[in-house]
């Protein structure tokens, strides 16, 4: 089966807008399926959400270690702050900027039994990965990571 071309959404405004709910699981894990193969074409992107390619519903996924989606995802719950020095974005390819970040975060998803817990106070791939979900998660809500930028 051939790979899909996905063209990733650099326009801001479109990025701007709060995606809407996916009503089912297998809508959520279709949509998923798209985003990795999405991300799988690119070569420094560990996350990706729909409405980087143009789908407005709320699944977001990340590959650090291993993949993770996330259907309807929420932060319930969050600890502390850090500092972020390199993020960048796949809709932004030129720019890495210096964000502020939760230090841990709870997430609850449809996908999820319960509440999974994220730090970033692990090793190096342990904050990549926490802060690549609350920057996925975040676009789901119409936020980019220039609203978490230090200046």
């Amino acid at each position: 089966m051939a790979s899909m071309k996905y063209t990733i959404i650099k326009d801001i405004s479109k990025l701007r807008t709060t995606c809407e709910d996916v009503k089912t699981l297998e809508e959520g894990e279709s949509i998923a399926k798209q985003l990795f193969e999405a991300l799988s074409n690119s070569k420094y992107g560990v996350g990706l959400a729909a409405n980087q390619i143009g789908i407005n519903k709320k699944v977001c996924v990340v590959n650090v270690e291993r993949p993770l989606y996330f259907i309807n995802p929420k932060i319930v719950s969050s600890y502390g702050q850090i500092q972020f020095d390199n993020e960048g974005c796949l809709s932004f390819p030129k720019d890495i900027i210096k964000t502020e970040r939760k230090n841990i975060i709870s997430v609850a998803a449809d996908n999820f039994n319960g509440i999974s817990f994220f730090s970033c106070e692990g090793g190096k791939n342990d904050k990549l990965e926490c802060v690549c979900i609350q920057h996925e998660i975040d676009h789901l809500y119409g936020i980019t990571m220039y609203e978490r930028e230090i200046k």
